[in-house]
C-alpha cells in the first residue's frame, strides 16, 4: 500500500434471487461504504473519526416474501463489510554485548511506547524479543509484555527468545533462532525485523537477504530497520571531538554498514545510535509499520437474515480500481489461482467461512489509488473459463 493513499472498499451484502437493475445491481439495494485510511480513534469503525459512517448491516429489503421470487427485481440486504489492516510482525534483535549496557536500558524504556503506538492505531501485531535475559537483556514491562522479570514472554502478543546476541551475529541469530519465534509469524502478516547493534555484522546483506527468505516462503516481503552507529570513531576521534563519543570513549565498535544496506534494499528506517535518542527512532519505525500495512484481501461471508439460507453457489465478486471495472472469476482453492487473478472460499467451498481474492488481484487492488470490491449474493457464481 503506498503511503497516506485512503481506499475505499464498498460491500454489496447479501442479494436474494435474480439479479437485475442499473449496472447489474438489484433494484433498492443498498451499499455500505467504509473509508480505510486513518486509525479508528472514536470506535465507530470508519477509521478516521467521522461517527456518521458506523459498521454493522445496513437493511434494504423490497416487498416480498424474502424468498427471492420477485420476477426481474432482487429483494435485498446490504450488509456493510470493514476492509482491515493485515496484522503486523516484529521481530527485534539487541545486541547484549559489554559495550551495549546503556543502550539496552534505551531499547527497553522505548520497546513498550512502541507498542502502545501501534495498539493504539488499532493494528494486530506481535512482538518478538531476540536478546539476552534480564539483567544483561532488556526486559518489557506492561502492556506489551508481563514485567515479571526475566519471564517477560505474555502470549500472543509478545515472545522474548532468551538469547545471547553479540557484537557482529545479530543476523546470524535472527536465522539460527527462527523455529522458536515463528509460531508468532502470521502467513498473512507484514513483517519487520529491527535490529540494535554497536558494531557491523559479519555477515554480509545480499546473503542474509537470500537465507531469510529461503527460510519461508511468507518471508519475501519483509522490511528491516537498524538503530546502529552511521560513523566508527576510535578513541584519537574522540579527542578531536567525534560526534560518536560520550566525553572521550567511543559510543560504536563499528559502523553498522550491513545493516544500512538491509534498510535500504528493504525500504526500512534507521536511526543513528550516536544520538543516543532512541524515542524519536521507535517513533519512525511505528510510523513506518502503519504506513505500510497493505489492506486485507479476505473477507468473512455475513449470516443471511432470518429465514433465509446462504448459497455458496449463488456468489460473485466485481472490483473497481481506479474507475475501472472487472468481474474476478470463482477458482476452487488459491492453487487454482495459477498466477492469475479469481476468488475462492476459505477454508474451502464445503464448509466456507469467507471469500479471498487471488495473490494477483489482492496485489492490483492493494496497489490501486482508489479500490471498491462489491461481494454479490444471489446470483449463478461465474467460474473462471
Amino acid at each position: 500500500m503506498q503511503p497516506g493513499l485512503r481506499r475505499t472498499l464498498i460491500v454489496s451484502g447479501l442479494l436474494l434471487g435474480a439479479c437485475g437493475g442499473e449496472e447489474g445491481r438489484p433494484v433498492g439495494s443498498t451499499t455500505g461504504v467504509f473509508t480505510v485510511g486513518d486509525a479508528d480513534t472514536t470506535g465507530d469503525g470508519d477509521g478516521d473519526g467521522d461517527p456518521s459512517t458506523t459498521t454493522g448491516p445496513l437493511l434494504d429489503m423490497q416487498q416480498g416474501d424474502g424468498d427471492g421470487d420477485t420476477g426481474d427485481e432482487c429483494a435485498a440486504v446490504s450488509e456493510q463489510a470493514q476492509n482491515q489492516f493485515a496484522p503486523v510482525d516484529i521481530v527485534f534483535v539487541i545486541d547484549t554485548s559489554g559495550s551495549m549496557s546503556d543502550e539496552k536500558n534505551f531499547v527497553q524504556q522505548n520497546m513498550n511506547m512502541f507498542s502502545t503506538q501501534i495498539f493504539l492505531a488499532n493494528i494486530d501485531h506481535h512482538v518478538v524479543l531476540v536478546a539476552e535475559s534480564s539483567p544483561d537483556g532488556p526486559c518489557i514491562g506492561v502492556p506489551l509484555g508481563s514485567g515479571s522479570c526475566p519471564a517477560d514472554t505474555k502470549l500472543p502478543e509478545y515472545l522474548h527468545v532468551v538469547e545471547s546476541v553479540g557484537s557482529t551475529n545479530a543476523l546470524d541469530k535472527i536465522l539460527s533462532t527462527e523455529q522458536l519465534w515463528s509460531t508468532s509469524i502470521r502467513p498473512d502478516s507484514v513483517k519487520h525485523l529491527v535490529v540494535v547493534s554497536d558494531d557491523n555484522s559479519n555477515m554480509d546483506a545480499a546473503s542474509f537477504d537470500a537465507a531469510f527468505k529461503a527460510l519461508n516462503p511468507d518471508y519475501a516481503n519483509y522490511f528491516f530497520h537498524a538503530i546502529v552507529a552511521f560513523e566508527a570513531p576510535d578513541v584519537g576521534d574522540c579527542f578531536l571531538g567525534a560526534s560518536c563519543c560520550l566525553s572521550f570513549v567511543p559510543l560504536s565498535e563499528e559502523a553498522g554498514d550491513v545493516y544500512l544496506d538491509l534498510v535500504a534494499l528493504t525500504g526500512g528506517v534507521a536511526g543513528d545510535l550516536c544520538d543516543q535518542q532512541f524515542g524519536p527512532v521507535f517513533n519512525q519505525i511505528a510510523q513506518s509499520v502503519q504506513q505500510n500495512l497493505p489492506l486485507a484481501c479476505e473477507w468473512d461471508i455475513p449470516d443471511p437474515p432470518e429465514g433465509d439460507t446462504f448459497d455458496p453457489n449463488k456468489v460473485n465478486v466485481e472490483l473497481l480500481l481506479d474507475g475501472q471495472p472487472e468481474s474476478v472469476y470463482y477458482v476452487d482453492n488459491e492453487a487454482a489461482c495459477n498466477g492469475g487473478d479469481g476468488w475462492f472460499y476459505l477454508p474451502d467451498a464445503t464448509d466456507p467461512q469467507s471469500i479471498r481474492i487471488c495473490p494477483e488481484t489482492c496485489t492490483r487492488t492493494q496497489n490501486a489509488t482508489q479500490a471498491s470490491v462489491d461481494i454479490l449474493f444471489g446470483c449463478d457464481t461465474v467460474p473462471v473459463e
